[in-house]
Parts: structure tokens; C-alpha cells; sequence
């Protein structure tokens, strides 16, 4: 089906725990952005308990003044997921059930030497005039139905789990939306990713950029320290959101420079380590402070084990950088004793670029925030360092801090390529 102009979309979230206030509902929020993101505004939320009657009549509510219904939730196994039944309720159809979708999802059990229970057979089920939207993560296929009422709307179900609804939505539901929004149309997406500033920051640095009436549209996300800039560019041909998308992302790397590290999916430790791969540089941390936890990140990038850019890591947090050079039998030439670290790290392991973490410097008892030093050897000797914040919420700040210290890597090897 196609919307008419300017459509409205609905969400509705299923679950006694978010009903009863257990849990909360991020699923709606993230969705919400997402359909904003195609032009469509969200005029309604809601949340419905594990109940047949309220979830068909929600569904018949939202179908009533929404075109685009989005549901998450309620597609197990068990007796209390009603999802499937509630729309075929609703709709005034049987359910019926997908043999591919059956098969799916019999071949999870098999690869996880699991004996499936027949309840999970449920889960095959779908509303006849209906279809099934695949899920690759999970037991849980999805719904879309379209219900031709005097106000026609088109209704999609995704699990609750919030990595499945995810790839779903990207991969399922999001083009059939996009082919349903009148006329010709064209929609395209850029996302351009960028490490060391926060939200705020970046909105100041580029006012207007994100406004609602801008053309293109942006929108910006962070998640464990990481600004995601999404670029919405909305044509009437190709060539043209090509050039709107040029033009906004030209903009946000000038203005925010060796900020922006990648776009699309790019992670910060996967463009370091394809940087050091390209450079042929191999790379050794003594970490006197976080337990290794930037070279783990940097190992984790996804490149063969074999490549020399691995990174090799001592993790020392229960000593100081001097007690440890005098342990380990090392000395220096510097005034510095992170500096004298990093040379015997890179001496030690045979690699290229030697890195030295140092202890954080606090003045909080629990050591909740306060400042570390980063001192990096490169090759042919030259130093370099810098001190970061370790700040934020509790559950950020490690990573966070290990990010940093890739990221300086990062920005450090990307200046030695660019100087003549």
C-alpha cells in the first residue's frame, strides 16, 4: 500500500513488565527515531500488558488513526505471547503457518543441539493475507499485515529483543516503508562516525544542523562514547540525495576534522587496526591502569590474528611505570618514566610503536574521575602524549578510556602518513 501525505505511525509496545513499570520501554524510543529518520512522524505511543483483548484492541485503535503501526513484543513461544493472535483478532482472519519460517526455525535447534518444544511452533504462525519477516537472530519471526479498512494501515510485529527488532527493522521492515511513502520519492541514508567530542559540542560547533527543516536531515546518537551524524536525504532522483548527502558530510569533516574517524558501521578500533595494517606497524601497551583493556579492544578488531598489527600488551595496574621498568631489569633515557615505559615496551616486544598507560591521577577516593597519561613511542623514536579525562557515567568509563587510547593511536598514525 501507499500512505497518503504526511502520514502518521504509531508504536505499541507489548509486555506485562513494561506495563508494571519493570522495565523500560527503549524499544519505542529507538523505533520512534528511525521512522522519523524516513520523514514519518510518531503521533502515538503504547504500551499493552500480556492480554488478547487489550492488544486487539489497541491494534484496532492504532489501525483507526495511524497509517504505519509498529509493534515489538509478544512473539515467543509461550502463553502469554499474544502478538500473533491479537492481530489476527483484530483483523477478523485465522492464523496460519509458514513452513519456511518452521524450518528456520527447527535448524536453530539443530545447530544449537537443542530438542525444540512444540510450543515453539507458535511462532511459525501468522495472520492469513499476511506474511512473515525473517529473522536471522533468533526463534521469532515478524508479522506485516496490511489492514484495508476506510483508513488502510500497514502493521508490522518484531520481537522484543532489542538486537533482533533491530536487524529487523533495518532489513525487513524499513524498505517496505520507504516503498510505501507516495510518489516518486527517493530516501538514502549516510552515517558518519566520530570519537573524542561529546553531543553537545558537536551540535554547537554546526548550529542548524540538526533542524528539523534542514535539507538534508541529520540526526545525531551517541552510544558508548561514539557520535553517530545520520544523514537523510530525500530526492526526487539519485544524483540529487548524492549531492545533498556530499555536501553535509563535506561540512561535518571540516568543521569537526581527525574527530570523524569512519562512517556507516565503522568502529574505532576496527579503523585504527586497518590504519596500523596499511602502515605495516605492529604495536606493544604497558598499561599500568586498566588492565590491558585498549589492547583487547584493539585485538578485538576484526582482522586475522596473524597480522602484524596485533597488538601485544603487559598489563601492569598493580605497579607504577617506574617499579615496573626496575622489576623487569629496563632503564631510559628520559626524564619521563612513561616515556622510558613505552621505549622498553616497543624494545621488549619487538614492535614498531611502544604505548604506556599511566595511572590515574584522582583526587576522588573511589576514583570515579580524574586524569591519565598516554605516552607513545613511534617509530624512529619520536614521542608523543597526551592526558585524557576519566569521567562520565560508570558504566561508560572504561571503555570509554580504551577508546581513547586507540583513538590516539589512531590520529597519530593517520599525522606520520600525512607528513611529508
Amino acid at each position: 500500500m501507499k500512505f497518503s501525505e504526511n502520514p502518521i505511525a504509531e508504536i505499541i509496545a507489548i509486555g506485562d513488565e513494561l506495563t508494571s513499570g519493570q522495565r523500560l520501554d527503549t524499544n519505542s524510543q529507538w523505533l520512534s527515531q528511525q521512522i522519523s529518520d524516513l520523514g514519518i512522524r510518531t503521533g502515538f505511543h503504547t504500551t499493552v500488558s500480556d492480554d488478547l483483548q487489550h492488544q486487539s484492541k489497541a491494534i484496532e485503535i492504532a489501525c483507526r488513526r495511524a497509517q504505519l503501526v509498529v509493534m515489538t513484543g509478544g512473539l515467543g513461544p509461550t502463553d502469554d505471547d499474544l502478538t500473533r493472535e491479537a492481530i489476527a483478532s483484530a483483523a477478523g482472519v485465522e492464523l496460519v503457518s509458514d513452513p519456511q519460517a518452521l524450518e528456520h526455525i527447527e535448524s536453530i535447534f539443530r545447530k544449537n543441539s537443542r530438542v525444540m518444544s512444540p510450543a515453539n511452533q507458535r511462532q511459525a504462525l501468522y495472520p492469513q493475507g499476511g506474511r512473515t519477516l525473517h529473522n536471522e537472530e533468533g526463534t521469532a519471526p515478524g508479522v506485516m499485515f496490511c489492514f484495508n479498512n476506510k483508513t488502510p494501515a500497514l502493521l508490522f510485529a518484531l520481537p522484543g529483543v532489542p538486537y533482533e527488532m533491530k536487524k529487523m527493522y533495518t532489513e525487513e521492515v524499513q524498505p517496505e516503508i520507504e516503498a510505501s511513502i507516495p510518489g516518486d520519492l527517493i530516501i538514502r541514508h549516510h552515517v558518519i562516525r566520530c570519537f573524542g567530542i561529546g553531543e553537545s559540542s558537536a551540535e554547537a560547533k554546526m548550529p542548524g544542523l540538526i533542524s528539523r527543516d534542514r535539507s538534508p536531515r541529520v540526526g545525531i546518537t551517541a552510544s558508548f562514547a561514539t557520535i553517530s551524524f545520520r544523514i537523510i536525504a530525500m530526492a526526487n532522483s539519485e544524483q540529487e540525495c548524492e549531492n545533498q548527502i556530499r555536501e553535509t558530510e563535506t561540512y561535518i569533516r571540516e568543521t569537526l576534522g581527525s574527530v570523524v574517524f569512519g562512517e556507516g558501521e565503522d568502529r574505532i578500533e576496527t579503523v585504527t587496526a586497518s590504519l596500523l595494517k596499511q602502515a605495516g606497524f605492529s604495536v606493544a601497551m604497558a598499561d599500568f591502569q586498566f588492565g590491558g583493556a585498549a589492547a583487547s579492544l584493539l585485538r578485538s578488531a576484526s582482522l586475522p590474528p596473524e597480522d602484524p598489527m596485533v597488538a601485544s600488551s603487559v598489563a601492569v595496574d598493580r605497579l607504577t611505570a617506574e617499579q615496573w621498568i626496575q622489576q623487569v631489569g629496563g632503564s631510559g633515557n628520559s626524564d619521563c618514566v612513561l616515556t622510558n615505559a613505552a621505549d622498553h615496551i616497543r624494545t621488549r616486544e619487538n614492535c614498531d610503536i611502544g604505548i604506556a598507560i599511566g595511572r590515574l591521577q584522582s583526587e576522588d577516593p573511589q576514583q570515579r574521575r580524574g586524569k591519565f597519561e598516554v605516552v607513545m613511542q613511534m617509530p624512529g623514536g619520536e614521542t608523543e602524549s597526551e592526558t585524557f579525562d576519566f569521567a562520565g557515567h560508570s558504566g561508560m568509563r572504561e571503555i570509554r578510556s580504551a577508546k581513547q587510547v586507540v583513538d590516539f593511536l589512531r590520529r597519530s598514525v593517520l599525522k606520520r602518513a600525512s607528513t611529508p
